[in-house]
């Protein structure tokens, strides 16, 4: 379990050989409750620390219906709420708490707000706005193979690739600072022009 540049938040991963790059895991240890976010499995000892943690962990969130990951366990390890997109219902197992949507936020206690790409691998992935760790947080859409660059899932498994642009310029509005991802690295700087030049990228016919 690594720290990162906020003091609440910390990051794990495992290493993809065929893809070369990490998949990553998120603990936000938050008053109320801590949050996993798209858990990778955990090891003994990374078990032990997060146990050991005051907040311990209520919520385990996905952004989509491949990052179920090691949600199942640790949500049971924890006695955690484990929450999925709506729209992924017929892709996942029978062991989900709760579902979020476009007409159903996440829990406001939580203070996320999720934002929605449509087209991508399934019908509308989630996109996580958390204003407190003034952070951005994708699943999949957005990855980094390298390190400070960001880059869409590539376009074999892309649906409708206008539709996730259009969807992608709606969050230029946000504020943040920080970019994680599921896949990839996370950026802790330079994250809003990371994320511009993804957007400059885009072709003509994207807009």
């Amino acid at each position: 379990m690594k720290a990162t540049r906020h003091a609440d938040l910390f990051t794990w991963n495992v290493y993809q050989p065929d893809r070369r790059i990490d998949f990553n895991g998120f603990y936000w240890r938050r008053h109320g409750g801590g949050v996993l976010i798209d858990p990778m499995p955990l090891s003994a000892d990374s078990l032990d620390w997060l146990a050991g943690q005051a907040a311990t962990v209520r919520f385990v969130i996905l952004t989509n219906a491949d990052h179920l990951r090691a949600g199942v366990e640790l949500r049971d390890e924890f006695g955690a709420r484990l929450i999925a997109p709506g729209c992924d219902r017929e892709l996942l197992p029978n062991c989900i708490d709760a579902w979020y949507d476009e007409k159903t936020p996440l829990p406001p206690e939580l203070g996320i707000d999720a934002h929605w790409v449509h087209g991508g691998k399934t019908e509308a992935e989630a996109v996580l706005h958390i204003p407190k760790l003034d952070a951005l947080l994708f699943g999949d859409i957005v990855r980094s193979h390298e390190s400070g660059v960001l880059r869409l899932l590539p376009s074999a498994k892309i649906r409708d690739r206008t539709r996730v642009c259009k969807d992608l310029r709606a969050l230029a509005v946000l504020s943040f600072s920080c970019v994680l991802l599921g896949d990839g690295d996370s950026l802790f700087t330079g994250a809003p022009a990371a994320f511009e030049r993804l957007l400059a990228s885009l072709s003509p016919e994207d807009e």
